[in-house]
């Protein structure tokens, strides 16, 4: 293999060596059409904190419970009937998309999926919530859950 690219490169044979210098470039303008996008996120991922959670767990309730509490609910423009909520006859929370809103100074994005995939093995719909702010400092995120979990002992209780 090694003589045989080296009897390619060494320019004998005029059409492969075009092919694979052909190939090489390309491969590089690949790598490099992507590295701005790999960057950009690489440099999000270190400045940012994320907080997911799922609809098989109890704080997802919790969550949308919490959203029908907060102001900047009025501005979202895509909203989903929910009538699994205790308490709220009928409640109008973020559709699946992205969102954002200020909270404390900061701004926050939250990421509400639906999978709508039924053809697998699961047959039941699968949400998730990930919410992501700026900074690394933990104790902003344990306020909001603690948030979160304040108001789902309100509406409980």
């Amino acid at each position: 293999m090694f003589e045989f690219l080296k009897h390619v490169l060494n320019g004998q044979n005029q059409f492969a060596s075009g092919g694979l210098l052909l190939m090489i470039l390309g491969s590089i303008g690949v790598f490099l059409r992507a590295l701005p996008e790999r960057l950009w996120w690489w440099f999000v991922d270190q400045t940012t904190m994320t907080v997911s959670v799922t609809d098989d767990d109890e704080a997802f309730g919790w969550v949308k419970e919490w959203f029908l509490e907060q102001r900047f609910l009025t501005r979202v423009r895509r909203v989903d009937l929910d009538t699994t909520l205790r308490g709220a006859e009928l409640a109008l929370i973020p559709a699946p998309g992205t969102h954002w809103f200020w909270r404390d100074g900061r701004p926050f994005w939250v990421w509400f999926y639906r999978s709508n995939d039924t053809q697998g093995r699961s047959q039941r719909r699968i949400e998730s919530l990930t919410f992501r702010t700026i900074g690394r400092d933990r104790r902003f995120l344990k306020l909001f859950v603690d948030e979160v979990i304040a108001c789902h002992h309100r509406k409980r209780g």
